[in-house]
């Protein structure tokens, strides 16, 4: 019995030692189909569509506007907005227009409109398409438009560029 559990002790620390298999990337059950052509309200009270036919990978990201996790990550692409290239980044979001409005002042995102486009998804079509529970929310497509993965939760903006480009 004395021996039970230094022996028991030593094969939980063995056990951590190894490497165990990674995780498999998050699936939301869409990968593979073509990017959807989702309405919104601008900050500015004009609607917009998400354009289909650019040619150009695009990235649709889910936030809410008090979302700390959403603001790192859009941070990070911000800062990174050289090397975006073409990639076209949609902030999607339910908030309200004066949270909207609020948020494009705080990341001055009238300045990155040739890769960044932020809306009130009126109809909830990405919240309801992809299921949305939790934020951030990322959807890469490349650029024929097709879904190449999806993130629930932060990740780099290397990361999202190499999926883009597959």
């Amino acid at each position: 019995m004395k021996l039970l559990l230094p022996m028991m002790l030593l094969v939980t620390l063995l056990a951590g030692c190894f490497d165990s298999a990674p995780e498999p990337p998050f699936s939301s059950g869409r990968e593979g189909q073509k990017l959807l052509a989702i309405n919104y309200l601008k900050p500015d009270s004009t609607y917009a569509s998400i354009d289909t036919s650019s040619g150009h990978p695009a990235i649709l990201f889910y936030i809410t506007t008090v979302c700390p996790y959403c603001k790192a990550e859009l941070e990070g692409l911000i800062k990174s907005v050289d090397s975006l290239g073409n990639t076209h980044v949609y902030l999607m979001t339910n908030s309200s227009l004066h949270d909207v409005r609020e948020y494009e002042k705080e990341f001055k995102l009238d300045q990155y409109r040739k890769n960044f486009s932020l809306g009130i998804d009126t109809g909830r079509t990405m919240l309801k398409y992809f299921g949305i529970h939790a934020v951030p929310y990322i959807a890469v497509y490349n650029k024929d438009h097709i879904l190449k993965q999806a993130f629930n939760g932060s990740t780099t903006t290397e990361k999202l560029r190499a999926v883009a480009a597959e």
